[in-house]
């Protein structure tokens, strides 16, 4: 073959052999030996077969290309080698004699070397399938995941960074009342109120807020949202997940109502029960008679602390609880918990003592919360002391700011907290500010409790920022300490001891040092009979009318310097009484108006302020408590004032009517007796 031939043929990168008929090599090309497993046999006058074994059984082939039957063949081979493991892939073409196409007898046979080629479309078709694997995963999770987002219960909204609204689920659709189009492009503010700040200050924490349907109609619902980050900017933004709280809502205030419900139904005989049964201690009894009323006003607070227990731990799982923030003396907080517990420890003969009290100590915070807990543990130590003392101490930081660690301690003499096994050296204090838990089942069966005590008091120490703990020897006592964070106002240091077990007898001589005309609106005739009781024995005459229709025509008869108020009445309600009082007289001439009520649930205080009444008091009420608000009023009616107030608005023998609406119409009654 000639050079040129040749040379296009290396170029080419193409390795050739000239066979004649009998499958004889004529010629062959330098490199075409490294393409054959057995170079040794493509020698001249060698069967190219020897070499390419590919082309054994192509003698019909060879026949027909020489006959020009057809112009060529088109096979592939690999090459393998014993010291390689590597395979070389190669392509043969057999054809006619290119420099001597005269000659029929001899046929040429071009080998390339392919292997780069194969390499490259196995990559190619293993990238396809890949490739292809991923695509039909990619759709199949596409798949999964639209079908989780539709059928998730809650409602889902996608936006971009900027807050427009990408995507909704059909729960979604429904709770908004919108379909996606419509909404595609919108702002998320537009729907759920006050996004933006909650999203900035709440992250992926659930909050509750309300969203605007497209009808108009504000819904209630909890939302979380979180931030979607991806490589691709079109794929970053905001998920919001919306849960419906219309039948939560409605079933907490179906809860609230019942509760509140069962709160007044069972604190209202509470309170006769209990008032009724102080009276009578003040009263000349037998002996026998004296043991009677003690249990039946024993068993009557009991039955009140149960009762108590069970609504404030309601209140806190509900998160209803909210703390007051209002200047107190510390000193006079702890001297109320006295107040409350000093009969019972006079009882049993303890001495309850409050050691080195701090001097005129103002601090910012809740006192009936601080009271609360002091009460609940004071309460407890006196039940499991059965001789000695009781004391509490109040630790200040020697530094002041505004977020002060506040540190009380109540020690007792009692029987302590129990080990659980002998020897064992930690005591059992995992349970003991754990809800409806008490040490063990023993001291369930003699002391009593729900157990619920100290759990809340750990949830009310938690709230006001604190903790508590307790430290306790078996037959020795304990002392339970816990702390308040809270805004030292003004500082002093006491250094007595002071022991404030004393007689809680009423003091027949408020009225004169303390003169009130009082109206008491009670439609309960117990409660109206044992509150009178109280009042006389503090040298008081009360008037009384039993619903806050009678009131208001009481109000037009004479004036009152302070208006006992119930809240739950027949006719007319306490709160709609005392906005009609607020409205119809000015603050400067109206009573005080204090608020009795038998519902402790959330809510009831600020129900009561908001409707006008200047204070409040919950059912049972003690005594030194109604003393305390009592002297927080003042007669504000002189006798000169009193009677053109009469003058005025009444004229007696005629039906005087309500000035303030027609919410209801105005009946004579009998002019209040009494000279209050």
């Amino acid at each position: 073959m000639n050079s040129l031939i040749t040379k296009i043929l290396s170029l080419r990168c193409l390795e050739h052999l000239i066979v004649d008929e009998d499958f004889k090599i004529v010629e062959l090309s330098t490199r075409v030996h490294h393409l054959s497993e057995i170079p040794d046999h493509l020698t001249i006058e060698q069967d190219v077969r020897l070499g390419f074994p590919e082309l054994f059984g192509m003698e019909e082939i060879f026949e027909a290309i020489r006959q020009g039957e057809q112009n060529n063949f088109d096979l592939k081979g690999i090459v393998r080698y014993p010291e390689d493991s590597s395979p070389i892939y190669i392509d043969i073409c057999i054809t006619q004699n290119i420099e001597d196409a005269c000659s029929s007898n001899r046929l040429m046979i071009l080998v390339e070397d392919v292997t780069e080629r194969m390499v490259l479309e196995q990559s190619f078709v293993q990238g396809a399938n890949e490739a292809n694997l991923l695509l039909r995963t990619l759709t199949a999770s596409k798949q999964y995941i639209d079908q989780i987002v539709t059928s998730m219960a809650d409602a889902l909204l996608v936006t971009t960074l900027s807050g427009q609204i990408k995507r909704m689920n059909p729960a979604a659709q429904a709770l908004l009342e919108y379909n996606e189009v419509e909404l595609r492009g919108e702002p998320i503010s537009t729907i759920i109120r006050g996004v933006d700040s909650w999203k900035s200050e709440t992250g992926e924490k659930e909050v509750e807020t309300d969203c605007q349907t497209k009808s108009g109609k504000i819904i209630p619902v909890a939302f979380s949202c979180s931030i979607v980050q991806t490589e691709v900017e079109h794929f970053q933004g905001y998920v919001y997940i919306l849960r419906d709280m219309t039948e939560r809502k409605q079933a907490e205030l179906a809860k609230q109502e019942f509760l509140a419900m069962i709160s007044h139904e069972v604190r209202t005989p509470i309170t006769s029960i209990t008032g009724m049964a102080n009276l009578l201690l003040d009263t000349d009894l037998t002996d026998i008679q004296q043991d009677f009323v003690q249990i039946i006003d024993t068993s009557g607070n009991a039955l009140l602390r149960i009762v108590n227990d069970f609504l404030d731990f309601s209140k806190i799982e509900a998160g209803k609880l909210e703390l007051e923030e209002q200047p107190f003396n510390l000193q006079n907080c702890v001297y109320q918990a006295f107040d409350i517990v000093a009969s019972k420890a006079k009882e049993k003969g303890l001495k309850l003592t409050f050691v080195d009290p701090p001097v005129s100590t103002i601090v910012l915070g809740d006192i009936t919360r601080l009271c609360q807990v002091l009460v609940n543990l004071l309460s407890n130590a006196i039940k499991f002391t059965h001789t000695g003392s009781v004391e509490v101490s109040v630790t200040i930081p020697k530094s002041i700011d505004r977020n002060n660690e506040i540190q009380f301690a109540v020690k007792d003499t009692g029987i302590g907290i129990p080990r659980d096994t002998e020897g064992c050296q930690g005591h059992r204090l995992d349970r003991l500010f754990k809800a409806f838990t008490q040490v063990n089942a023993s001291i369930t069966r003699q002391y009593g409790g729900t157990g619920l005590g100290l759990a809340i008091c750990k949830q009310l120490c938690d709230l006001m920022g604190g903790r508590i703990w307790v430290e306790s020897e078996p037959n020795v006592g304990s002392i339970f300490y816990f702390t308040i964070t809270a805004s030292v106002i003004r500082e002093g240091v006491g250094k007595e001891t002071i022991d404030v077990t004393k007689d809680t007898a009423i003091d027949a001589r408020i009225a004169e040092q303390h003169p009130l005309k009082i109206l008491l609106v009670e439609d309960h005739l117990i409660n109206q009979k044992m509150i009178q009781l109280m009042l006389q024995g503090m040298g008081y005459e009360a008037n009384v009318a039993s619903n806050g229709l009678e009131a208001l025509l009481a109000l037009r008869h004479q004036p009152y310097d302070v208006v006992l108020m119930d809240v739950q009445m027949p006719e007319m309600d306490g709160l709609t009484a005392s906005e009609h009082i607020c409205q119809e007289w000015t603050l400067d001439t109206r009573p005080r108006i204090i608020a009795l009520t038998a519902s402790a649930m959330w809510g009831e205080r600020d129900r009561c302020f908001a409707s006008g009444m200047d204070d409040y008091l919950t059912k049972p009420i003690r005594v030194q408590e109604l003393v305390q608000v009592l002297k927080k009023c003042q007669p504000i009616i002189t006798i000169e004032e009193g009677r053109r107030k009469k003058e005025e608005v009444y004229i007696w023998g005629l039906e005087p009517q309500i000035k303030t609406g027609d919410l209801f119409h105005g009946r004579g009654i009998k002019p209040p007796q009494g000279n209050g």
